[in-house]
């Protein structure tokens, strides 16, 4: 019950097609202090750059990049993929991956 709580609460903030939430800043504090008294936290991410894993075009991915990913984007012949957190990043340079910081290309998000 407590999932559908939060999910009913934070429905109005949801783009599906970006499949994430998108909450504006005149309602965060409001949403954090919803969030905070359900056992839910949240984390302001305003660097992305450190989230970002590159993988070359038509090439086997890691295993993880599709669950972990919440956007991905092309970029010449590359894919980038927008990653949930630094352990989703860290497996997916283990299998092979680049860090967006560790190339040239502009971070596409």
């Amino acid at each position: 019950m407590k999932g559908q709580e939060v999910f009913a609460r934070l429905k109005p903030y949801y783009n599906n097609q970006q499949y994430r939430f998108e909450v504006p800043f005149e309602d965060y504090d409001g949403i954090r202090a919803f969030l905070d008294g359900r056992g839910y936290g949240l984390v302001v991410v305003d660097a992305l750059d450190a989230f970002v894993v590159v993988v070359t075009k038509y090439t086997a991915h890691p295993e993880n990049m599709f669950k972990a990913s919440v956007i991905q984007r092309s970029v010449d012949d590359y894919s980038c993929f927008l990653l949930t957190d630094q352990v989703a990043v860290e497996q997916a340079v283990h299998e092979g991956a680049t860090r967006l910081t560790d190339t040239d290309l502009e971070n596409p998000f």
